[in-house]
């Protein structure tokens, strides 16, 4: 027996969108708040107006909304007195549950509702984000021989396109495992890489040591950015006053400043970006921020900062797209084109130029060990490892089981995490007391600054 729905927002759905849900359900009828299309019918459904629901619920029909409308239309549904309602999201209808204090784990992840506004769990207790990344397999993840079709063309491209010139393509490396791993391809696949290396002062001992195994191993030229110490701790702990999540923004734009610098200065179009499916497919929504609003840098740098940021290379949003269409620059995720093992890759590094393991996922550096491990969790309650882990169950490398027992580890040495505090705490010339009011500060979203509006 088909369940019986009643779809919010008749202009959200066209013919196959319809077709699909109506192969799964009974559609009832299509809920609008436009007065014209009251009375009328889509694809034969009748259209009503929201006064009209209880009429057509006493078949015990459930109400779905499209996530594009989903706080519009869940506070109209609200007023009305009406809470148990669904949300659809790609083709999955979800129960809402934004008004429920039960905590809920995925039953075939392990995202959980503890710090999640945005999750949603479906009738078998899966959650939107392995729904979706299930999805993309097979789409944007192809650890098979269509994966090797693949791959082998875009290396045949990278190829082409730097005929001619110094180097076949550009590649960031941090001294992490998935950009480590990436450059190491790039040298048994024969290409000709300029690696380009930011070092805000963070680096960790073990980092520093891989970087410089590896550089040596692959023979690749070697650029390393140091942006002004001086204003780039400055930025960063105006970002930190700011209270935001992503305080590793101020890292992340000076970085793609200097790629987009090198790629004109050598004429290269492609950067071969380390982000992948295999460890990266989970990523909870909610408290981040791209690196790119400059806007945004500037007004929280004017509101926090105290010195000039005057020497530090930014790139805004604009001026990104237009080097992206001057130059035709892509970034394509080379592994995603391969069955990206996290234990395979360490052994091969390993054995290539003896890269040492640095503990879990980004604790190449001090900083980016401090925003995962002890910034997200202990300011805005979020506890990054579940992405990290779920990704893993996701891509077959960890059961559910294993992940639920990494839960059960400390999220931090604590021992390793008071030596990071006092560096960090000594890069920004902060004292312990500015350290701590920056911690039980009110937290804000990056939205509540300024922000640029180019797109």
């Amino acid at each position: 027996m088909k369940r019986k729905i009643i779809l919010f927002g008749a202009g959200a759905y066209g013919r196959q969108a319809f077709d699909n849900l109506k192969a799964k359900h009974e559609i009832v009828c299509f809920v609008d708040n436009n007065p014209s299309l009251w009375g009328m019918t889509l694809f034969d459904v009748p259209i009503i107006s929201a006064e009209q629901i209880s009429k057509y619920r006493k078949d015990e029909a459930d109400i779905v909304i499209s996530t594009l409308a989903c706080h519009q239309v869940g506070t109209q549904l609200k007023e009305m007195g009406i809470t148990d309602y669904f949300v659809m999201l790609d083709g999955h209808i979800y129960r809402n549950e934004s008004n429920t204090a039960e905590s809920r784990v995925c039953t075939r992840c392990i995202m959980n509702n503890a710090s999640d506004e945005w999750i949603l769990f479906d009738e078998n207790g899966h959650c939107n984000y392995c729904n979706m990344a299930y999805g993309y397999i097979g789409k944007i993840y192809f650890p098979n021989d269509e994966g090797k079709k693949k791959l082998e063309q875009l290396l045949s491209e990278v190829k082409e396109s730097g005929k001619g010139k110094k180097y076949d393509c550009i590649m960031g490396i941090s001294g992490g495992l998935d950009s480590s791993y990436l450059a190491y391809l790039g040298y048994q696949w024969g290409l000709r890489v300029l690696a380009v290396h930011i070092d805000d002062g963070f680096d960790t001992e073990i980092s520093k040591s891989n970087l410089n195994k590896l550089v040596s191993a692959t023979g690749f030229d070697y650029e390393v950015i140091k942006p002004d110490a001086v204003q780039f701790n400055d930025l960063t702990l105006a970002y930190m006053k700011a209270g935001v999540p992503n305080i590793a923004i101020p890292q992340d734009n000076v970085l793609f400043a200097f790629l987009y610098k090198k790629m004109k200065e050598y004429d290269i179009k492609y950067f071969l970006s380390g982000g992948n499916f295999a460890l990266e497919c989970i990523l909870q929504r909610g408290n981040t921020y791209h690196a790119f609003d400059v806007t945004n840098i500037i007004d929280i740098h004017n509101k926090f900062g105290k010195e000039s940021i005057d020497k530090l290379e930014l790139l805004s949003n604009k001026q990104r797209e237009d080097d992206q269409k001057k130059l035709g620059i892509e970034s394509p995720r080379p592994l995603n084109y391969i069955d990206y093992n996290r234990e395979k890759a360490f052994k091969e590094l390993k054995e290539f130029c003896g890269f040492e393991y640095y503990g879990r996922k980004h604790l190449e550096n001090i900083l980016t060990a401090f925003i995962q491990l002890y910034w997200f969790p202990k300011k805005f309650g979020v506890d990054k490892r579940t992405s990290h882990l779920s990704s893993m169950i996701v891509s077959g490398q960890m059961t559910r089981v294993e992940a639920l027992r990494k839960m059960e580890e400390p999220i931090y040495d604590k021992e390793m995490m008071e030596r990071y505090i006092e560096r960090i705490k000594k890069s920004l010339k902060i004292t312990d007391d500015e350290f701590d009011e920056i911690m039980s500060a009110p937290v804000h979203q990056h939205e509540e600054y300024a922000v640029d509006n180019y797109f």
